[in-house]
């Protein structure tokens, strides 16, 4: 197993600063730290995390929580992004990522609690807390409390809490700008009533700063991960979109999975996409590359925002700060055939 001298030496640094480089902590310039890095990932170092905490009386462990429920999967293509970026950033600075999954339908149960207690109980460096709402921030405040630091990954800004959040608001108005942009002036959105604030926000900011005519097309119910529904509420979506008396030529769809099923059903209408309507999707998800015609999309940068919540708490654990930080991530359009 490779060791700190075995680095060192390939990287022609001293051992301090090569165990500098590994924990993100002191100063290490970034072509140092790169060639560290990579030195480390070549030689397939491993940190010996027990006896780096006997040594310097600190935990490495990182206490990760996301929720889980009938209309939530932590196994989605999206979540583990985040995972990916969290894990990847905690371990090149020596730390361990631990994954804990709460049942969001049940969050007072005693399961959920006595989770909460294990996790407190096992004094982790720090936890990094994935979604927002009394629930989470709750946890949050728990954790601050013990002393443990603490990040949200977040849908927006939380007031006097550390959070990283994917600016979905931005991504949406620069979505509407583009479409304006190819001569699209018949705008539509096209989601779910309660439960995407933030993009009908940056929908009708940018929609009023276009002094373009607002269109929403909004069902009461959402329905998660259920595809085959989605499916077919698209599809009848597209039915009522072809049929309105101002047809768009343009919509902004929550998600890729309602944008693909927008798709399907103007195909079906005999409503041609995009040469009548161009469609855009939201996320980025797999599937979006393989619709007919492939969907444009507002792509989610959730590796990024993994990897800046795990850095924001690295540096809490480093140095606490009175100050709260919350750091939004760019989303940016992936164009394809659909518009």
């Amino acid at each position: 197993m490779a060791s700190l001298k075995d680095i060192a030496k390939r990287a022609e640094l001293s051992i301090n600063t090569v165990s500098r480089a590994l924990r993100g902590s002191g100063y290490v310039s970034e072509d140092a730290r790169g060639k560290v890095m990579r030195i480390a990932a070549e030689l397939g170092y491993r940190p010996n995390r027990a006896a780096r905490s006997l040594r310097f009386s600190k935990n490495y462990e990182i206490a990760v929580i996301s929720f889980i429920g009938e209309n939530r999967s932590s196994g989605d293509q999206l979540m583990m992004e985040k995972f990916v970026g969290i894990k990847r950033r905690l371990s090149a600075s020596g730390y361990e990522m631990h994954l804990h999954f709460l049942d969001i339908d049940n969050a007072c149960e005693p399961a959920n609690l006595k989770l909460l207690e294990d996790i407190s109980g096992q004094n982790p460096a720090g936890i990094i807390i994935i979604g927002d709402g009394e629930l989470y921030e709750s946890i949050y405040r728990l954790m601050e409390a013990k002393q443990t630091p603490a990040v949200l990954i977040s849908y927006d800004v939380i007031p006097e809490m550390d959070c990283v959040y994917i600016d979905r608001l931005q991504g949406v108005q620069d979505a509407v700008h583009y479409l304006a942009e190819k001569g699209r002036r018949k705008i539509a959105f096209a989601g779910f009533s309660g439960i995407c604030c933030n993009r009908i926000r940056g929908y009708r900011k940018a929609i009023k700063e276009l002094k373009l005519q607002e269109i929403i097309f909004r069902e009461r119910s959402y329905l998660g991960s259920d595809l085959e529904r989605i499916f077919d509420l698209a599809v009848a979506m597209s039915k009522n979109i072809a049929g309105t008396k101002i047809r768009p030529d343009a919509v902004i769809a929550y998600s890729d999975y309602l944008a693909a099923g927008l798709v399907a059903g103007f195909r079906e209408c005999g409503v041609k996409v995009p040469e009548e309507i161009a469609v855009i999707g939201f996320d980025n998800r797999e599937l979006a590359a393989f619709t007919s015609p492939g969907l444009t999309t507002i792509a989610q940068p959730n590796f990024k925002a993994g990897e800046l919540a795990a850095e924001m708490l690295l540096n809490k654990i480093i140095k606490s700060s009175e100050q709260a930080n919350a750091v939004g991530v760019t989303m940016n359009l992936k164009i394809r055939s659909s518009t």
